[in-house]
């Protein structure tokens, strides 16, 4: 793996334009998310294609009653959600419903992140529900991962998630139940 930079020699994160907005590049958000599944306990896969796609990450743990897999793709904006949520779909497709998948994306606003998950009426939100997919904010700077939507079958990662299990589905699920009855 690539050598970490520490938090002083990166560049500033947060913009301001109209939106608040961080920016971290996708691999730098891979690798802290390969970082973080290391401390898991999780043995990282060879980088290798997984039907069509190669994912971001692949990583498995062993424990003495079975073998968790967890498979990701990370994305810079959710712009790009649908694009990473299609190659999940893609991967899931080759594994099967035994292993984990998740959507990775930098800290956002909280404003583009709840626009997009009430688009289409709640379409892509269902569609990531339906499929168990897991939505997770990673923040290399601070040293965190945030599971926002869904959760891995492995709960050990609950001692490792940024506030712990608070999760958004029940928020989001309320509140876009309630539309569609409106």
């Amino acid at each position: 793996m690539e050598e970490y930079q520490s938090k002083d020699s990166r560049p500033e994160r947060i913009k301001e334009d109209g939106v608040r907005e961080w920016y971290f590049p996708a691999e730098e958000v891979a690798e802290w998310t390969r970082r973080f599944l290391v401390e898991v306990d999780y043995e990282l896969e060879p980088d290798s294609y997984i039907g069509f796609v190669r994912p971001d990450f692949h990583a498995k743990r062993q424990t003495e009653k079975r073998t968790h897999e967890i498979v990701g793709v990370v994305c810079q904006h959710f712009d790009e959600a649908l694009e990473g949520l299609t190659k999940l779909l893609s991967i899931k497709a080759v594994l099967g419903d035994m292993a984990d998948y998740a959507l990775v994306l930098p800290p956002v606003s909280e404003f583009l992140m709840l626009e997009f998950f009430r688009s289409e009426d709640g379409q892509w939100f269902w569609e990531i529900k339906t499929h168990k997919f897991m939505v997770w904010l990673a923040n290399p700077d601070e040293e965190f991962v945030w599971c926002i939507l869904g959760g891995p079958r492995d709960k050990t990662f609950d001692e490792y998630f940024a506030l712990g299990k608070m999760a958004l589905d029940p928020i989001l699920a309320q509140q876009l139940s309630r539309w569609e009855e409106e």
